[in-house]
């Protein structure tokens, strides 16, 4: 009798196989089969074929690997790359507005790296039951950059709940890969929209101020309705390493309908005299916060 074949996402990897998300949403271990696979190295996220077997055991075995349509990768201290998440469709950028506090220059240099992969990108402030004066201008210039950045933005409380129905339609069918910084409320949010309570939650440590790691390695979270959200304990922020320092620029979107204004066609947005990138931040057209983040990651990336 010839095999089932079906189609599974792998959920998440360890040393010997992998954990498989199965269509029925029951998980299924497996071992990677080196022979076969020569050169693949799965990643949480990849689309992959088995077989289940006809007999009375029902093991279910890898028979293929569909090809990616991104992914998210870091570079290893070998000179190569490891990848994070594969087949994304939107990358969440998780942050809290205060406890910890919000910082604009961890959210650019996520967008960025959203950008270069192809990623939609959205960004999520939580404890917002939390503001205090004058916070409410701070959320509205994210929100206002973030639109210019072609980034959606949205304002939550994991602890009450608001706005968090509007940012389940946002991610409603999708499948989302999570960064933010620990203690924001990640995990918090998987237990929230996906009606889990077996998820567990990290705290703010008191003494520095930063969360404490509550998962170990990325790992697929249905949360129903065809919503997967892959969570990157660890990885606090996404990768940039992966973009050239003269290309940067293409991460932030804002900036190319001044480009074509700057004197030099190869101008690099910084210290060049008659930029339109530059002349645009002076009018107010593209965010001065977003500017300095462009900077500062240049430097970072030219190894200044």
């Amino acid at each position: 009798m010839t095999p089932e074949k079906t189609y599974a996402l792998i959920s998440s990897v360890h040393r010997r196989g992998a954990t498989l998300l199965l269509p029925d949403g029951t998980e299924a271990d497996v071992r990677i089969p080196g022979r076969l696979f020569l050169g693949w190295i799965p990643a949480t996220g990849d689309r992959v074929a088995v077989d289940r077997a006809a007999d009375k055991s029902g093991t279910i075995r890898l028979a293929g690997v569909e090809p990616r349509r991104n992914t998210l990768e870091r570079a290893t201290g070998d000179g190569g790359t490891q990848v994070i998440a594969a087949n994304i469709d939107i990358a969440l950028v998780f942050v809290s507005l205060r406890d910890p506090a919000l910082r604009r220059g961890f959210v650019d240099r996520c967008l960025a790296a959203a950008a270069w992969h192809g990623i939609e990108s959205l960004v999520a402030v939580n404890k917002i039951d939390l503001a205090a004066e004058g916070d409410d201008e701070v959320l509205q210039d994210l929100a206002q950059d973030c639109a210019r950045a072609g980034a959606g933005c949205v304002a939550i409380s994991c602890r009450d709940g608001s706005g968090t129905d509007a940012l389940r339609r946002l991610l409603e069918g999708r499948t989302v890969v999570m960064s933010g910084p620990s203690g924001a409320g990640k995990t918090s949010l998987a237990k929230l929209l996906g009606g889990r309570d077996d998820l567990l939650t990290g705290s703010v440590s008191q003494r520095t101020g930063k969360g404490r790691h509550t998962t170990v390695g990325a790992r697929m979270i249905p949360l129903g309705g065809g919503t997967i959200l892959i969570d990157t304990p660890g990885l606090r922020v996404f990768p940039i390493d992966q973009i050239p320092a003269d290309r940067l620029h293409e991460c932030f979107r804002e900036f190319a309908p001044h480009s074509p204004f700057c004197r030099f066609r190869d101008c690099r947005h910084s210290a060049e005299p008659e930029c339109g990138v530059r002349a645009a931040v002076e009018r107010r057209d593209v965010s001065a916060v977003r500017y300095e983040s462009y900077l500062e990651l240049f430097d970072e990336l030219s190894g200044v």
